[in-house]
């Protein structure tokens, strides 16, 4: 925290959620090896930018820092969490009636 400024809680972390795709593939460089559970990093630079490295018009690969995404993975699971808690509240109300 003394190091940190401009905190802020993650806004949109549910939409940032379900905006990702993960994927399954194989590597066009080893045709050989099975395939892995991953993202492509070009769509996860328009979601998380900070957790991919590399230019998408480039010839280069790009990379992913996947901690980076952690963060929003837990915001949307204390989101959906909290929503999940609320609606068993209003589920026991209405049990009640």
């Amino acid at each position: 925290r003394r190091l940190k400024d401009n905190i802020q809680p993650i806004a949109d972390a549910t939409d940032k959620l379900m905006a990702m795709k993960p994927v399954l593939h194989t590597w066009i460089a080893d045709p050989e090896a099975e395939a892995v559970h991953g993202f492509i990093a070009q769509e996860m630079k328009e979601i998380i930018p900070e957790a991919t490295t590399g230019d998408a018009e480039s010839e280069e690969m790009m990379s992913m820092d996947y901690g980076r995404i952690t963060p929003v993975i837990v915001a949307a699971l204390q989101e959906a969490t909290n929503e999940i808690k609320a609606l068993k509240q209003r589920v026991s109300e209405l049990e009640e009636i």
